[in-house]
């Protein structure tokens, strides 16, 4: 017997996987899970309760989820963190070998936006081994494979529940986007040592520069506590070219990075540069590290010489 799989029943089959002294099977008929206590106990139970695991047709057994998997977990996540000393941190727990899970989750819960990240980061990773498990179960019944979106598991309502964009405002931002690029550039310093370094980081921070003396619009985002956490501003590239717009700033601070913060900012200046009538987009290669490159090629982006360059006329 076949069932839809729908993100209530996702949240309750990744909650049972995580969940190591209750078995629970899927129960075809009702749509959701039923208790079976373990497996040795069903097994060696009365004839009813054997058929709860011996019935193919309408129960199904979860996917499985053991300690190791829930340790290669926390080593991904520890590699996907950019922040080197909480990175570290994490590593020092992994290799300590007694009280691994407690204390990994003791440094995630000091930081409140790392732990924000985590949730997210474990929540998609368990939800591709939902739908793998879903899948194989589809290929038995004879149906195709369903595709459903893995990279964003309620992600846009929390990060909008937690953190605002507002339009840029210079009184009141300016003075944080300058200490933003002061941190970005002390995070640099790190990605790129030497005096190759030190050239890459003081062109940066002159591009940034040369345009704070014009007329800046954009979006600022920061978190509940109002505190900042990313910028994306923009300005006329000549006062004979009012359709033609160049991005002179776009960064998220480390510690909020991998939250979709970034994306939003783009969305949100994409969106209100079209409606004011802009038609091209610049953004310097400087100012876009490699992970994000994808991200622009995909919305439509194109490199052109010096400049990612977009058409929002043909965009949307």
């Amino acid at each position: 017997m076949t069932f839809e799989l729908t993100q209530s029943l996702i949240n309750s089959i990744i909650f049972s996987m995580e969940d190591q002294t209750t078995v629970r099977l899927m129960d075809s008929k009702t749509g959701g899970l039923v208790v079976v206590k373990s497996r040795d106990e069903v097994l060696s139970g009365n004839e009813k309760s054997r058929n709860l695991l011996e019935d193919g047709d309408r129960y199904y057994a979860l996917p499985e989820w053991s300690s190791a998997d829930g340790y290669g977990l926390l080593e991904d996540f520890t590699e996907s963190v950019q922040s080197s000393e909480v990175r570290k941190e994490l590593r020092d727990v992994l290799v300590n070998g007694r009280g691994v899970f407690r204390n990994f989750k003791n440094v995630i819960k000091a930081n409140p936006e790392l732990q924000r990240q985590w949730n997210i980061f474990k929540a998609e990773r368990m939800k591709v081994r939902v739908l793998e498990w879903y899948n194989g179960l589809r290929e038995s019944w004879g149906l195709d494979v369903y595709e459903m979106q893995v990279d964003d598991i309620e992600t846009e309502d929390l990060l909008l529940d937690d953190f605002g964009f507002g339009e840029y405002d210079p009184v009141r931002d300016k003075d944080d986007v300058i200490h933003g690029r002061e941190e970005l550039a002390e995070e640099m310093k790190y990605q790129f040592t030497g005096d190759i370094g030190e050239a890459q980081i003081f062109v940066w921070q002159k591009e940034c520069q040369v345009f704070d003396n014009e007329e800046k619009t954009g979006f600022v985002c920061r978190s509940g506590a109002d505190d900042f956490a990313g910028c994306i501003l923009t300005c006329c590239c000549s006062s004979s070219s009012k359709k033609t717009v160049l991005v002179t700033d776009f960064f998220v601070l480390q510690s909020f990075r991998s939250l979709g913060i970034g994306k939003e900012l783009l969305s949100k200046c994409l969106a209100h540069l079209k409606g004011q009538g802009t038609q091209w987009l610049l953004i310097s290669n400087s100012n876009i590290p490699e992970f994000m490159e994808p991200m622009l090629t995909n919305i439509g982006f194109e490199r052109q010489g010096l400049f990612f360059v977009a058409d929002l006329f043909n965009l949307f």
